[in-house]
């Protein structure tokens, strides 16, 4: 079994494979309730790296505390904002309890066992309950029993195994009218389909941004070998992030 290491913020995960202390690292992307997480979109044109696989896991949350703690005993609860906005429903049950954002959903489990208070919980997976001895209080608290967060496995250099059948691309294009509905068309020419669109602000640049295009595609369809080559001579920036398939 491969070593895992654990890291307390997505950019560590990122630092953590470009200087080659990991092989790979695995980032959550987005989420069927959340929607997408911004902040690895943001940190995506801040480092190189390459996407090599994609995962769809069903996400089920729970609060989890210390053994012998009550509902009634909670005064704050902790995890991640995504997992938050996941379990928005619930929180609202608990008017008076704090909620505060942590790193991530695993180290708000791991504080809540080692801190000494015991007036506090975390949303947390029932994995991490089990891996640091914390009772789970209740279970599948989330919003929606359908909850699934899409997660992307990176590494420093290109991978490309048989039946990668997607592809993700960074781009920017020129800020005048149009010039995305044209970008967007090269993809239709080809007879291909955009599954995913996400735009970002770019620093400095007032109301411009970075665009994340999700094709499905293999690279060795001369389809999409045609549109890479359009949409090099036609965008301002293109970075090709990867091939791969989701499991």
């Amino acid at each position: 079994m491969p070593n895992t290491m654990f890291f307390n913020s997505f950019e560590s995960v990122f630092n953590a494979v470009e200087m080659g202390l990991c092989q790979y690292g695995v980032l959550p992307i987005e989420n069927s309730s959340a929607g997408s997480v911004t902040e690895v979109y943001d940190l995506m044109v801040r480092h190189k790296f390459y996407v090599v696989k994609s995962l769809k896991l069903h996400i089920n949350h729970a609060l989890v505390t210390k053994k012998g703690i009550k509902l009634s005993d909670i005064k704050e609860i902790i995890s991640h904002e995504q997992a938050l906005q996941q379990c928005s429903e619930f929180l609202k049950s608990l008017p008076n309890v704090k909620v505060t954002v942590f790193e991530n959903t695993a180290t708000a489990a791991k504080y809540v066992a080692e801190c000494d208070r015991t007036d506090i919980a975390a949303l947390s997976s029932p994995e991490c309950a089990k891996l640091y001895g914390l009772d789970i209080l209740k279970e599948d608290v989330q919003n929606n029993a359908n909850n699934y967060t899409r997660f992307i496995c990176i590494a420093k250099n290109m991978e490309i195994y048989a039946g990668a059948n997607k592809i993700s691309l960074m781009l920017s294009v020129e800020h005048r009218p149009g010039s995305l509905h044209e970008m967007i068309g090269k993809v239709a020419c080809q007879g291909l389909n955009l599954s995913k669109l996400e735009s970002r602000p770019i620093p400095g640049k007032d109301f411009e941004f970075r665009f994340y295009f999700d094709i499905e595609g293999s690279v060795f369809s001369p389809y999409v070998l045609t549109l890479l080559k359009d949409m090099e001579l036609s965008a301002e920036q293109l970075s090709f992030l990867g091939c791969y398939s989701e499991m």
